[in-house]
């Protein structure tokens, strides 16, 4: 646990230096806009409007203050997809869950046509993940039109945090997202 909170201060002290160098380095105006004449306070902002594109401008400004960057490497398109398939499999999906024992749950998954291939990538992926984390055995199995996880865990009380959380809750847990889309715009694989 202790590791994870120094990783986690990490990355946002990181992530908050990067926004201010953004702020201060950018110098794109439209006629008549400068930052000393905007109201309020712009050094405060950190949304770039869209969240997939916010992601794409924090991974951006990491790797350009990097001096150690092999841009060779660098695979952005990689990440977008990435961010793709997240929009994918929250916007386009539904998910039931069902407590099938003392220690089980599973969730179906079924999307939209476009969605199908994403729950398909991140489900299995995230998975994997999970198990490794939280020692949980779970069981991906994809459908035609989604897919299913049976979820075996060690205790009532994780039982009782996956029913609340549901699936997208389960896919939220153990952030790992942002190292893993730094991993990704380095041109490491999902």
């Amino acid at each position: 646990m202790p590791y994870r909170l120094i990783t986690l201060g990490s990355v946002l002290t990181a992530l908050v230096s990067l926004s201010l160098l953004a702020v201060e380095k950018h110098t794109g105006h439209t006629p008549g806009m400068n930052h000393r004449s905007m109201t309020g306070n712009a050094a405060a902002l950190e949304q770039g409007g869209q969240a997939a594109f916010s992601a794409l401008i924090e991974i951006v400004a990491l790797l350009e203050a990097d001096p150690e960057t092999d841009w060779e490497a660098v695979d952005i398109d990689a990440l977008r997809a990435h961010l793709l398939d997240m929009n994918h499999l929250i916007l386009n999906t539904g998910a039931s869950k069902s407590v099938i024992a003392d220690d089980r749950i599973r969730f179906d998954i079924q999307g939209t046509a476009a969605a199908i291939p994403s729950i398909h990538r991140m489900v299995v992926a995230h998975s994997r993940f999970i198990e490794q984390s939280r020692g949980w055995v779970i069981e991906p199995r994809l459908t035609d039109d989604g897919a299913t996880i049976v979820i075996t865990v060690n205790d009532a009380v994780a039982l009782s945090q996956l029913n609340g959380l549901g699936f997208y809750g389960f896919m939220s847990l153990d952030s790992h997202h942002q190292a893993h889309h730094f991993q990704m715009a380095l041109g490491h694989s999902h």
